[in-house]
Parts: structure tokens; C-alpha cells; sequence
């Protein structure tokens, strides 16, 4: 089966949801990953930013609004060319859930080869098909990005657990939560040394 995230690597793009972006860990490795030398290119509505930063200081995660508002804010400081704007006139004509049709119609307009999210139920793959858009979980895509460069990738999992003040392994237990053959991946290699 051809893999388009194999094809030209630092062209891909790829659109994240609101759900890729909430765990602050699962972000920021997006995010590195995305750094200069990017093994992809980030997208994201003013759409699901708010959506972010509503889910942010809901009771669930309880961020203060100016902490959330920072969080968006360094995110779109380092990648102002994520912004995908322009979109709306086509979220009527998009056809998967309604709620997430912003989010489909963002991808769209955005040219992304991927929608990395969760919700497979709002994200049909014969929707997004139509469109040359793939659907990948968290989990998927940076499995994916594991094979296309597994030292460069280590090298970000590395320089993130030393920001976070973790020792690699227990940080990669808590992206294997949240990314489990991903995280098995990783853990497997540590553990060959």
C-alpha cells in the first residue's frame, strides 16, 4: 500500500484537531516534530484554536484563561504559517458531521495530505477520501514519522523529556498512553541498548 507520508517528506502537511492539540505533551512533540528540520508541515484553523482554547479551561483541564491564551499564542509565534484562513465558505458543502465540518472544510482549503484526530466517527474516510485527505490518529502519525526517520525523532523525545526535567523512559511511558504503538516503538529501541 503507498504511504504519501513517505513521499516528499518535509511537503506533507498535515491538519490537527483540537484533540491532537489538548494533551500538552502529545502537542508539544507535534510541534517539535515540525521544527526546522521539519519532517512536516502543521495546519490548524482559527476554528479549532478557539475550540483549544475553550477545552483548555474547561473544569476537566482548568487552565486560566491567559494560560490558555499563552499556549495558542507560542503555538501560533512559532508556526504563523499554519493558520489556515479562508476555508469558511466551503463548511456547508462539506458533508461528515456537522460539528467537525469547519475542521473538514480547514483541510480542504488547506491542500493537507492528513487530519490527524481521534474521532474516526466524525471523520469518515469515504468524506475525506473524496479529497486526498488521510485520516491518522496521534497514534498512526507518529508511528509514521518513527519509520521515515527514527534517530531525528529520537532526537526531539530526547531534547522534549529534558525540557520537561523527565528521565526519557518515563516520559515515553506517558506518550505511550496516549500513543500506545508509538510508545512501543520507542520503548523497544531504548530497550535493544
Amino acid at each position: 500500500m503507498w504511504c504519501p507520508m513517505i513521499s516528499l517528506v518535509n511537503e506533507f502537511s498535515a491538519l490537527l484537531d483540537t484533540c491532537t492539540l489538548v494533551p500538552i505533551a502529545l502537542c508539544d512533540l507535534f510541534l517539535r516534530l515540525a521544527e526546522d528540520p521539519a519532517m512536516y508541515k502543521p495546519k490548524w484553523s482559527q476554528s479549532i484554536l478557539q475550540e483549544l482554547s475553550s477545552v483548555l479551561q474547561s473544569p476537566k483541564f482548568h487552565l486560566s484563561p491567559e494560560k490558555a491564551r499563552y499556549r495558542i499564542e507560542s503555538m501560533q509565534s512559532a508556526f504563523p504559517e499554519a493558520m489556515v484562513a479562508g476555508y469558511e465558505p466551503l463548511i456547508d458543502v462539506m458533508s461528515n458531521h456537522e460539528g467537525d465540518r469547519h475542521v473538514l472544510a480547514a483541510a480542504v482549503y488547506g491542500k493537507v495530505d492528513a487530519t490527524v484526530t481521534l474521532n474516526q466517527r466524525h471523520f469518515p474516510d469515504d468524506q475525506l477520501s473524496r479529497f486526498g485527505i488521510e485520516r491518522l490518529t496521534p497514534d498512526a502519525f507518529l508511528t509514521h514519522q518513527w519509520h521515515l526517520d527514527e534517530a531525528l525523532v529520537m532526537s526531539r523525545l530526547a531534547a522534549q523529556s529534558t525540557a520537561c526535567e523527565k528521565e526519557l523512559r518515563s516520559h515515553i511511558v506517558l506518550l505511550e498512553k496516549m500513543a500506545p504503538g508509538f510508545g512501543s516503538l520507542v520503548r523497544s529501541t531504548l530497550d535493544s541498548f
